[in-house]
């Protein structure tokens, strides 16, 4: 953001990673193991063990993280291109601008942190119910998509705040201030004093 313009390669590599983390996400949630009866003996006695679970691979925790790692990656990326707003606070100028890119900032990352618990959430229990139970308990089918919708508003609040702190930035100001932008004297180099 040297310049104080929105950069497209930096808005391009954020949103195909956060889309990305969505489809690891969504992948996750359709992955996810289920278990299945195998019965013993003709009679199913839950107390006696004459029954056994199976459960359907166990893909949905690597899958959930790869989410991880790139919604990580994105929300870091946005983030550091900007300074971390809070350590860069004077490279921006006060106004509306500035105020509605520090609450995209902050929804933001409340919103990354809900994605962020609801993956790993869901990828503790699959593992849990897939390792050693044998009552066929499964992860709740909504757990991972509830993850891969806040991945979702993590991207937009995210790059809502790249685009909004980039108009908020002094470097995108035309001249320093009290130049023409604001009504005073065009800007004199010393070459003309020499």
């Amino acid at each position: 953001m040297g310049n104080g313009e929105i950069s497209k390669r930096v808005v391009i590599i954020s949103v195909i990673l956060f889309i990305s983390a969505f489809g690891f996400a969504l992948v996750s949630e359709s992955t996810r193991s289920q278990g299945s009866l195998i019965f013993v003996n003709e009679i199913v006695k839950y107390d006696d063990g004459t029954y056994d679970c199976v459960y359907r691979g166990n893909l949905s925790i690597a899958f959930a993280a790869v989410t991880l790692l790139l919604l990580l990656v994105a929300q870091l990326i946005v983030t550091i291109t900007t300074g971390c707003l809070f350590f860069a606070r004077s490279a921006y100028k006060h106004g509306a601008v500035r105020t509605y890119a520090i609450v995209a900032f902050i929804i933001s990352w409340l919103v990354f942190a809900i994605a962020f618990l609801c993956l790993i959430v869901g990828a503790i229990a699959n593992h849990v119910h897939t390792n050693g139970h044998t009552t066929c308990e499964e992860v709740k089918s909504a757990v991972f998509a509830v993850g891969a919708a806040f991945t979702f508003l993590t991207m937009l609040m995210s790059i809502l705040y790249y685009i909004l702190i980039s108009k908020a930035s002094i470097l995108a100001m035309p001249y320093a201030a009290g130049g023409p932008a604001y009504g005073g004297p065009p800007s004199v180099g010393l070459a003309t004093y020499a």
